[in-house]
């Protein structure tokens, strides 16, 4: 059984090596932020990530006055592949068809549901940055000759949809 990290990697590849499947540039990390700030279930996401983030990214900063010594965020050093994963709840973007589709990978089959519930959850989000529609990639055996079939389907739904690789 592989990990999600594998999975996610496995269908980057996937998508990387389709030529009928078309990247989706990313907003900047600031960018991110300032979209996410703007609701409150946005706030909510940056403020559950915080921590997480200042694990990875965090940065010492000694303030002038007191001389105290804390860790902060510079949202800059964040790539904005994880402020994508971590407060929008997305894996990856692709175009497909004229759609600009959402993917969250899982290898847990048991999480199928709850993680479409969540994407759902999050469609305010991810619609302010010009995202239609969005998908939860479950990758068990991955098999390149159905992604584009695969994704092609979610072009035709109206909620948040899962497909199996």
């Amino acid at each position: 059984m592989i990990n999600g990290y594998a999975a996610e990697q496995i269908l980057f590849n996937l998508i990387k090596n389709s030529p009928k499947i078309k990247g989706f540039k990313l907003p900047s990390s600031e960018e991110l932020i300032n979209i996410a700030s703007q609701s409150q279930l946005g706030r909510k996401r940056i403020k559950s990530a915080t921590s997480f983030l200042l694990e990875e990214f965090g940065v010492n900063y000694r303030h002038p006055k007191t001389n105290q010594l804390s860790r902060v965020l510079d949202w800059q050093m964040v790539p904005s592949s994880i402020i994508l994963d971590y407060i929008f709840g997305i894996d990856t973007v692709v175009n497909i068809l004229g759609f600009t589709i959402a993917i969250d990978v899982t290898v847990n089959s048991n999480k199928i549901e709850e993680k479409q519930q969540k994407l759902t959850n999050l469609k305010p989000l991810w619609q302010e940055i010009g995202i239609d529609k969005a998908c939860v990639c479950y990758v068990s055996n991955p098999n390149s000759n159905c992604l584009w079939q695969s994704l092609k389907s979610v072009t035709k739904q109206s909620q948040v949809t899962t497909f199996s690789l």
